[in-house]
């Protein structure tokens, strides 16, 4: 795999992303003990929802690899039924379903997903992130209240925002408020989820600079093409 990803060829199937993948687990690892069990090699507790895309086997081949689950807690979404029907070929195993994951998130075989990564791109702040993020609540509010705990890991284009005439650190604080009023109704009235623990006063003005990457509060800033698109991926714990 490249350094760099090249958007034409191999849809951030590269080092950067390979990273940024597994710095995911590094986090459930170290910051959310209530989704491990305790036996001698841990494993997750509860399944791991992915939005799939063309690369999103690697997250499959990761976890499974580093014995964080077995592939029957893989759950593989995709609207393409085509590639999930190669994905079903290539992976028995896991549970895939074609189709908008929003129109799945009641299903029945969904009910012990305990981590979710919405890998979907759009743009940090954008129109559709209330809309989404309400529709996966009853997914973490499930989760919260089977296992103590529930990961929301999400992904979106922070430098898109340019094209809509909107400066980056604009977005982030929106993205930021936006994200927090939609957890806050996931976890409930027994705890205060307010955008200052996603993303610290002021915080957001670091990513002015076109060439910053790094931590920011709950998200990381990462770029997986030299010269393209900065991404913000949220981490947040729910308890």
């Amino acid at each position: 795999m490249s350094e760099v990803s090249d958007r034409g060829s191999d849809t951030f199937d590269n080092a950067a992303k390979a990273s940024y993948r597994s710095r995911h687990l590094g986090v459930l690892r170290e910051q959310v003990p209530e989704l491990w069990n305790d036996e001698g090699r841990p494993r997750l507790r509860g399944a791991w929802l992915e939005l799939m895309g063309a690369t999103g086997w690697r997250t499959l081949r990761l976890l499974v690899d580093e014995g964080a689950l077995t592939p029957s807690a893989f759950v593989g979404v995709d609207l393409d039924a085509v590639r999930i029907a190669d994905y079903r070929a290539r992976y028995p195993d896991a549970r895939w379903l074609a189709g908008d994951v929003l129109d799945h998130v009641h299903r029945p075989d969904l009910e012990d997903v305990s981590v979710v990564h919405f890998d979907g791109y759009e743009a940090a702040g954008g129109r559709r992130l209330e809309h989404v993020g309400e529709q996966l609540s009853p997914l973490l509010r499930r989760a919260v209240a089977r296992f103590g705990a529930a990961v929301l890991l999400w992904n979106a284009d922070l430098d898109a925002t340019r094209r809509l005439g909107q400066p980056a650190a604009r977005a982030l604080r929106l993205h930021a408020t936006t994200l927090a009023a939609v957890l806050q109704g996931a976890v409930g009235a027994r705890r205060e989820f307010g955008a200052e623990g996603l993303l610290a006063a002021g915080a957001e003005h670091v990513v002015t600079d076109a060439a910053f990457v790094g931590l920011v509060g709950a998200f990381e800033i990462y770029r997986g093409k030299g010269g393209g698109h900065r991404m913000a991926c949220l981490r947040a714990v729910l308890r």
